[in-house]
């Protein structure tokens, strides 16, 4: 199966992943237009040898990043409750005790005060799922 599935995004059949396949499958296999920090993130935490590709055995460590940011989607999408693409003081706070509770072992306190510090002096201020990965995604996997 794994071979499969390199094989498929491995367009150019040269043996490795290129950033520009790599691209490809963030954008197909987690249904959104990756952004340059997310791409950014997984490329480094996959590409053990950091020589910009990856090889068959560096793609495999891709499967568990993917899953960590569809959970990571999952768990904004539950804190968005209105559903509206951004997640409201209000909204943020009625789950965060929930959150951080249930995931004190994966994600630190730090990131609880940099979602906290997002709203900083403003409660009005909504957060995008963009930015609220960019804060939780930081050296998770």
């Amino acid at each position: 199966m794994a071979d499969s599935v390199f094989s498929k995004y491995d367009k150019n059949g040269d043996g490795t992943i290129s950033c520009v396949e790599l691209y490809d499958a963030l954008k197909e296999l987690l249904g959104m237009e990756p952004w340059w920090t997310l791409f950014e993130r997984v490329r480094s935490k996959a590409d053990a040898n950091r020589d910009g590709k990856l090889t068959k055995e560096e793609f495999c460590n891709v499967a568990a990043i993917f899953e960590e940011i569809k959970a990571l989607k999952a768990v904004f999408g539950e804190m968005d409750q209105d559903r509206s693409g951004t997640m409201s003081f209000e909204e943020m706070q009625k789950k965060a005790v929930t959150f951080y509770t249930t995931h004190a072992d994966k994600y630190d306190g730090k990131r609880a005060m940099h979602v906290m510090n997002h709203y900083a002096g403003d409660k009005k201020k909504g957060m995008m799922e963009e930015e609220f990965l960019d804060i939780m995604f930081k050296d998770s996997c």
